[in-house]
């Protein structure tokens, strides 16, 4: 059997053998895009950058960032892809969309070799996190035009996998046909984000279904860090009967870690194919890649074509360890805090959607730990957020004053700040798509209208 993207010569690598590896394949795609984007040659030149002199990670420090914001402004300015397209459109062979901070799509366009890069990149992580030629996988992410669907089947497609391209919506089908497919040795595989399982148990317990049944025994999952929330990764588990696996990626440019089976952080797939910086979010300094250190991640494409990205920051605050696993690769690992974009700042405390989601496991089985927040006006926050929380439907309303209580002061103990509480019936909130987290609404990015059950006074 082919295993083309397998390569256990990456995977014993070091941190310095995979950055000696990769210094002729930045020193190719500096001058690639030098030569072809006038968005590079300038920002290169207005610096005093002579792109000779970018061969290795260590000047690829020297080189300014690329925002997102950077190809969606251009984009809102008539660019079909963006400033930073190198190859001809007729060498473009697919286009995908990334909705990014303010839900507006970003266009990506991808040449055939990006394709096969993202592919190998991702078959490389599927490995990782224990998918083999023998899975059927249902894949449960959107195939309409973001990159989540149609690229990630590219990677299983790659590794060997079989897969099912069901996509989002039609839920009780879905269970309807997972319950009509034959016993199976290896079992099934789910494909989809984790707020997606969540609201399938949720559609089953309103079916009287029993998902245990379905023999889905594994589930690898995408699009949101809700696994990175141990209370979280079991409650999917105990539901489905599976084990839960979590990758992690960025839709313009792959994905580029998995768990392996030890679960202790997302081994880093990427060597060779696109480099990873680690810097202070704040000054934007390069950090080394001590042993649980944190910090944001940016990355540079090392092969790509139509739309290469160079020193692109993340805004995903990352710890990592570069302790060799038991597994036994050495790539080093990351765990996911959350991101700068959706940080905020209340009364002097740095707030990750994140660490609510853990505060608010512990109040299971009583709520689904489902939710959102809002902030209602620009910093300074001197007020109390709201945060939107499922309550679940065996829950007695008599309880609801008492447990919106018990909520908002778990809150307080576990991210330092008051919140005011509101309770909604279990199923709002959870969906089909990437579960929002963060609404800010004095930037016009309002939380959809929901009966509430209970709101704190």
């Amino acid at each position: 059997m082919p295993r083309h993207f397998w390569n256990e010569a990456i995977e014993t690598l070091g941190r310095e053998q995979v950055c000696a590896l990769e210094g002729p394949l930045i020193a190719a795609q500096i001058q690639y895009v030098y030569q072809h984007s006038s968005y590079y040659r300038d920002k290169y030149d207005r610096a005093g950058i002579d792109p000779d002199g970018i061969d290795s990670h260590a000047e690829l420090a020297s080189l300014p960032f690329t925002e997102k914001t950077d190809i969606a402004e251009a984009q809102r300015q008539g660019d079909l892809f963006g400033p930073n397209q190198c190859a001809a459109f007729t060498d473009i062979i697919r286009m995908t969309c990334t909705g990014g901070s303010t839900g507006a799509p970003t266009r990506l366009g991808w040449s055939r070799n990006d394709i096969d890069i993202y592919n190998e990149m991702g078959a490389r992580a599927l490995w990782t996190m224990g998918c083999r030629p023998r899975d059927l996988v249902i894949s449960c992410l959107n195939y309409s035009m973001y990159a989540g669907g149609i690229m990630d089947h590219g990677a299983f497609e790659t590794l060997g996998a079989g897969i099912l391209p069901y996509g989002i919506g039609n839920s009780e089908r879905l269970l309807e046909m997972l319950a009509r497919f034959p016993a199976r040795d290896e079992g099934y595989s789910m494909f989809m984000t984790p707020s997606y399982a969540v609201r399938l148990a949720d559609i089953a317990q309103n079916m009287n279904f029993d998902l245990r049944s379905l023999n889905v025994t594994r589930g690898y999952f995408s699009g949101e860090a809700g696994l990175q929330v141990p209370g979280y990764r079991d409650k999917i588990e105990q539901a489905w009967g599976m084990r839960a696996m979590d990758m992690y990626g960025t839709a313009e440019l792959g994905v580029q870690s998995g768990e392996c089976e030890h679960r202790n952080g997302h081994h880093y797939c990427g060597a060779g194919l696109v480099a990873v910086e680690l810097i202070d979010p704040a000054s934007g300094e390069v950090e080394t890649f001590d042993n649980e250190r944190e910090g944001e991640l940016v990355f540079t494409s090392l092969r790509r074509e139509a739309c290469p990205l160079i020193r692109l920051r993340s805004h995903d605050i990352v710890r990592i360890y570069t302790e060799p696993c038991a597994c036994g690769r050495n790539s080093f690992r990351l765990h996911t805090l959350g991101r700068s974009d959706d940080m905020f700042i209340v009364k002097g405390v740095n707030v990750y959607p994140l660490g609510i989601q853990a505060a608010l496991l512990e109040h299971r089985p009583a709520t689904s730990a489902e939710f959102f927040i809002e902030l209602a006006a620009p910093p300074p926050i001197d007020y109390r957020p709201r945060v939107c929380i499922e309550v679940a439907a065996s829950t007695d309303a008599s309880r609801y004053a008492a447990l919106a209580g018990e909520i908002g002061s778990t809150i307080k103990k576990r991210c330092n700040f008051n919140a005011a509480v509101e309770l909604v019936a279990q199923g709002s909130i959870a969906s089909e798509h990437k579960t929002r987290r963060l609404y800010r609404a004095y930037l016009g990015n309002a939380a959809p209208a929901i009966e509430v059950l209970y709101r704190q006074g």
